[in-house]
């Protein structure tokens, strides 16, 4: 399941970078803002490179390895918890299947938190004028 998650954040990483940018965008500003997504990755990867549209991965995949894999794990540990004597966790009831999603989608987001904030925050570093930026690397 992580390595799956992995490789789709390694896949979706530019489509995120344009959405982010498109969000920063129109933050703060009154008016028309440029909402087309191929204008923008043109423009990231004219200002910044190809790399411009990976910027952020490293927390994107920290967010996967945190979040995606805790998420799945707990939700495995609860289902063995609660699985009728004797059958195993695919003869769950609904309304138990339903609160182990619950809690585990739950708990998955507050571990993964610190690891969305930095993906945010790395991939919105290069919006900030050249005096502002962080610099972050990894």
């Amino acid at each position: 399941g992580g390595v799956s998650a992995c490789t789709a954040t390694c896949c979706i990483q530019p489509l995120d970078m344009v959405k982010v940018r498109i969000q920063l965008m129109g933050e703060g500003k009154a008016g028309a803002v440029n909402s087309n997504p191929v204008s923008v990755a043109s423009m990231i990867i004219k200002e910044e490179g190809v790399g411009g549209l990976y910027k952020g991965l490293s927390a994107g995949i920290l967010r996967q390895l945190t979040y995606g894999m805790s998420r799945l794990g707990i939700f495995q540990a609860l289902s063995e918890k609660f699985k009728p004597e004797g059958k195993t966790a695919a003869d769950l009831d609904f309304k138990t299947k339903l609160g182990c999603s619950i809690c585990a989608g739950g708990l998955g987001a507050l571990i993964g938190t610190p690891a969305d904030a930095a993906l945010v925050r790395m991939q919105a570093d290069s919006t900030l004028p050249l005096a502002e930026r962080r610099g972050y690397k990894n």
